[in-house]
C-alpha cells in the first residue's frame, strides 16, 4: 500500500529504515541512544518524516538503555496468563491506570514495578502472589468499639476554633 505525504498528499512516498541517534536525559545523565526507525521520503516535495512506530522503537532503546522491561513486553507477560488489564492489576497490586500507561508507552516503569514484573514472568512466582492475595483477604479485621461518649466527642471535634469577632467600640 502506497503512503501519502503528510505535507503534500503525494502518493510518492519511500520508507527505509535508518539509524537515528537521540539525546535522552539531561544535565550529567544524558547520554546519546540509538535507533533504527522507519523514516519516510515524499519523492515530491523531499520531505522527510517518521510516525508511531519511530516513536516505540525510540521509547524500546531508552527502556533498554535504564535496564527496564519494554512496553510489549510488559503485554506479553499479561498476555501469557491470558489476563486482561484489569485482572492483571488485581493480582500484581499496580494500578490499571498503570498497567495501561507502560503497555502504550506513556511511561516508563520505576525500577520495583520493573522487578516485580520481571519476576512475575516466572508462573511459580505468580501462583505465591495469587495465594498470599487469597490468604490477605481471609484475614480477620479488628474492630475496636467505640463508647458512646467517644462517638460523640470524635463527632463535636474540630481543629479550628470558631472565630469570634469583638465590635469595635
Amino acid at each position: 500500500m502506497m503512503q501519502h505525504c503528510e505535507m503534500c498528499e503525494a502518493k510518492s512516498v519511500t520508507v527505509q529504515l535508518l539509524e537515528e541517534k537521540f539525546v535522552y536525559g539531561c544535565g550529567d545523565d544524558q547520554v546519546l541512544l540509538s535507533a533504527t526507525v522507519p523514516v519516510y521520503e515524499c519523492g515530491e516535495c523531499g520531505e522527510m518524516y517518521t510516525g508511531d512506530e519511530a516513536e516505540q522503537l525510540r521509547h524500546e532503546a531508552v527502556c533498554k538503555h535504564l535496564g527496564r522491561l519494554t512496553p510489549k513486553e510488559i503485554k506479553a507477560i499479561r498476555d501469557s496468563y491470558d489476563l486482561t488489564q484489569e485482572k492483571f492489576a488485581e493480582v500484581s497490586g499496580f494500578g490499571v491506570a498503570s498497567i495501561k500507561r507502560w503497555e502504550r508507552g506513556n511511561q516508563i516503569q520505576g525500577e520495583s514495578a520493573n522487578n516485580l514484573l520481571l519476576l512475575l514472568r516466572m508462573p511459580s512466582n505468580l501462583r505465591l502472589v495469587r495465594e498470599a492475595n487469597r490468604r490477605a483477604a481471609f484475614q480477620p479485621r479488628f474492630r475496636t468499639k467505640m463508647s458512646e461518649s467517644t462517638l460523640k466527642q470524635s463527632l463535636e471535634f474540630k481543629l479550628r476554633f470558631p472565630v469570634t469577632r469583638e465590635k469595635a467600640a
